[in-house]
């Protein structure tokens, strides 16, 4: 059975806090476990980029409940494919978060994309891991 995958951005809403992402997690990891979806969230300049993967239905109503969460702010699908194997099977809901201005340090960024590398499995030949890598470096409005 192909596993569907989807890669979205979106802004965090202004005063996002530390204890708003453990909300976002908790929620997230438990929702994640129930529906049989795994993926990753990368949290950096005040931006999320996840990636949701599962059964189709379940992450595309699972994206359409998080487009409408007041916690984001312009959600934008960024891809959607099909594959052979989960990239995040290990995770309910994997996450890395850098400090403000940290995304934008080479060194700190490639050895998080590093990290990210090793976990990430190959069977799509990196379109995952590289659209997490283009994008993860870029700032979304949160307005």
């Amino acid at each position: 059975m192909a596993i569907f995958q989807l890669l979205y951005a979106s802004g965090a809403v202004p005063g996002t806090t530390s204890a708003d992402i453990d909300s976002i997690l908790a929620s997230s990891r438990a929702n994640n476990a129930r529906l049989g979806v795994t993926g990753m969230l990368l949290f950096a300049n005040n931006a999320f980029i996840q990636v949701l993967e599962g059964n189709e239905d379940d992450v595309r109503k699972l994206a359409a409940r998080i487009s409408n969460d007041r916690r984001h702010r312009n959600f934008m699908v960024l891809l959607e494919k099909t594959s052979p194997e989960r990239s995040f099977g290990r995770w309910q809901m994997g996450f890395k978060e850098l400090a403000d201005g940290e995304a934008d340090s080479s060194a700190v960024f490639r050895t998080t994309l590093e990290a990210l590398d090793s976990r990430i499995a190959k069977v799509d030949g990196g379109l995952m891991f590289e659209a997490v890598q283009a994008f993860a470096g870029r700032e979304f409005m949160s307005r």
